[in-house]
């Protein structure tokens, strides 16, 4: 613990309830995963969940192995940090970069939540858009889906930005599932997210014994598997 621990507690006691609720709907956590594309192993990634003073940190990164290297030989590597509320996370920045030296796919947005505005750059345009209640980050809206299922709470429709855009997706729950993975056997709860009317999908599997973290997930088109992660190792998340 920092040793402003006590300054914190009273600020902490100053917010409220609500506020202390809020913090405890997240863990730190780091989760390793091997990643394919269809049947072909192209790569590892990494998630990391983090305190960062009074705020969360969630980042990201993914390395290409083997042959993928050719295409993709960066560390691609996506980063939101964010503060906790009761309703959960409300993001601060946002960064994603797509390991080249290139940056026409690279974004970098800040949220001005007294403006309700979104600032920033997106895959070299700019971007400036009016903000949404409950607007949430690539990144950031898996620490939000993480907080509502630890507090017992649907994820339900959630607003994310994505470059210049506001996009809405639907979590839906499928079904509980033992899952075999190579950290053991898991029981998780099986959450389908998408666009209303879109033909792309992600199936993930959350283990509540890992404080809902995802231990498998599959993108999918039409039914065809696209990427697809699975869990190699994790710490913490309880």
């Amino acid at each position: 613990m920092k040793a402003w621990l006590v300054g914190t507690m009273v600020i902490m006691a100053a917010l409220g309830p609500a506020a202390a609720a809020a913090d405890e709907a997240l863990a730190p956590f780091v989760v390793e995963y091997d990643v394919k594309y269809g049947r072909l192993s192209v790569g590892s990634s990494r998630t990391a969940l983090s305190r960062d003073g009074s705020g969360w940190v969630i980042e990201s990164t993914t390395n290409a192995s083997g042959l993928y290297r050719i295409i993709a030989s960066g560390t691609l590597r996506q980063r939101s940090e964010f503060e906790l509320l009761a309703d959960g996370p409300r993001p601060g920045s946002y960064l994603f970069d797509d390991g080249t030296r290139d940056t026409d796919r690279d974004v970098s947005l800040q949220f001005d939540w007294a403006a309700n505005r979104v600032r920033g750059i997106a895959e070299n345009r700019h971007v400036e858009i009016e903000t949404v209640a409950g607007l949430q980050d690539a990144a950031s809206m898996q620490a939000f889906v993480l907080a509502r299922l630890r507090t017992g709470r649907e994820p339900g429709l959630v607003a994310m930005i994505e470059k210049d855009k506001v996009k809405y997706y639907r979590y839906t729950f499928l079904r509980n599932e033992t899952l075999k993975t190579a950290i053991g056997d898991v029981e998780t709860v099986v959450y389908r997210s998408a666009r209303d009317g879109s033909d792309r999908e992600t199936i993930t599997w959350h283990a509540p014994k890992y404080g809902f973290a995802a231990v498998q997930a599959e993108q999918l088109t039409n039914g065809k598997k696209g990427f697809q992660t699975y869990i190699r190792r994790i710490e913490g998340g309880s």
